[in-house]
């Protein structure tokens, strides 16, 4: 007997040495919420003496010197009484929570694993890890501030950009009328004024791009026809960029007389992003831009499509994110998909994009009736 107690007492000890091997703390909890084994790492976190002075206590106490069970427990709903956990964890495997936590006034972000302990086909304890992530989380923090700031610096230079080729056309133009005010016929001044005022109008498209983007309105919405909204953004595409859309055909694939709930400015504004971002995509060259309009019972889909090229695989998760651009050029503010994605979204909609044999496709599904509230 005394041979068996010895070999019993020697495998507890490699388990404890095993256990005491690993530098996160490791807790078994029973299912009165009591410390039945600890590890080394967790007489440091918890600033316990020694082993003794941890067991038999209750586990909130020990580690996070609480008089209840914690808040974020799996096993909160757990009754002292109970024998086991079995309806905490059913169909469950381990449970993993991140939690704030103060120690010596200082926060730290901590990732508890919760792994159950079954016998008979019970869970009668748990196995609690804990992990402390506050250095990598604040490592990720100062990442995305980084990108952040990258992102603006890139969208800053971006509007920056936009903004400066207007301002010249109207610079040069103010200064050619100057030049010439003795000897211009009307004709002429009449021209130059136009160009002007087309510089002014993707001036402030561009400033109501950032507006947009920064401060949403409040959606307002009418009963409009879709084929007079897509033909008005097709024209005023086609007006503002004269010479990228020259090569550019169109197929309108709707007619009149297509109304339901929606607000007719915002979703012009929509699909002059789009066919703006298929006539870069061509650059200059020969193309055809798509609209298909389909009703159905109670939605409303749009299809733009254009064969210039598609999108990469490894970009279609991202053309939706602010301040993302795949112009090739490196120039614009980012903005339009992700603004086309904030428009459809306040209809209660749906925008998705496919890219197949180099062709883009979006399809814009809008709800025939908007929800009430919206």
């Amino acid at each position: 007997m005394s041979s068996l107690m010895e070999n019993l007492h020697e495998r507890a000890e490699e388990l404890q040495a095993i256990l005491d091997g690993i530098t996160e703390p490791l807790v078994l909890i029973d299912s009165g919420f009591r410390v039945r084994r600890v590890n080394k790492a967790t007489l440091e976190f918890s600033r316990e003496p020694d082993f003794p002075s941890t067991l038999g206590r209750k586990c909130y106490e020990v580690l996070y010197n609480r008089t209840a069970v914690c808040p974020y427990c799996p096993m909160k709903d757990h009754h002292e009484n109970e024998s086991d956990f079995d309806a905490q964890f059913e169909g469950k495997g381990e449970v993993g929570r991140e939690i704030f936590h103060v120690a010596n006034d200082q926060k730290e972000t901590l990732y508890l694993d919760f792994f159950p302990i079954r016998k008979d086909g019970s869970i009668v304890s748990i196995v609690e890890k804990i992990s402390n992530i506050t250095r990598i989380k604040e490592k990720d923090e100062e990442n995305l501030r980084i990108r952040n700031l990258a992102s603006l610096g890139i969208f800053i230079s971006g509007v920056a950009h936009e903004l400066n080729n207007p301002l010249t056309g109207m610079s040069l133009t103010l200064q050619n009328l100057m030049n010439n005010l003795s000897s211009m016929d009307p004709a002429f001044f009449r021209k130059r004024l136009e160009m002007i005022k087309e510089d002014l109008t993707r001036a402030a498209m561009i400033v109501l791009d950032v507006i947009s983007f920064a401060k949403p309105d409040k959606l307002v919405t009418t009963n409009a026809d879709i084929h007079e909204t897509i033909m008005k953004a097709k024209d005023s595409v086609t007006w503002v960029y004269p010479v990228l859309s020259k090569n550019t055909e169109w197929e309108i694939l709707s007619e009149p007389g297509m109304t339901f709930q929606f607000n007719p400015v915002k979703m012009e504004r929509l699909f002059i992003n789009l066919f703006k971002n298929s006539l870069q995509a061509y650059d200059y060259g020969e193309g055809k831009i798509k609209v298909e309009v389909r009703r159905t019972r109670n939605m409303m889909h749009i299809f733009v499509e254009d064969t210039a090229g598609g999108i990469p695989e490894d970009m279609l998760d991202k053309i939706f994110s602010p301040f993302f651009s795949k112009n090739k050029s490196g120039i614009g503010t980012g903005l339009g998909l992700s603004i086309c994605h904030s428009i459809v979204r306040e209809h209660s909609g749906e925008l998705t994009v496919r890219s197949y044999d180099r062709k883009t496709r979006f399809k814009i599904s809008l709800p025939l009736v908007q929800p009430k509230g919206n």
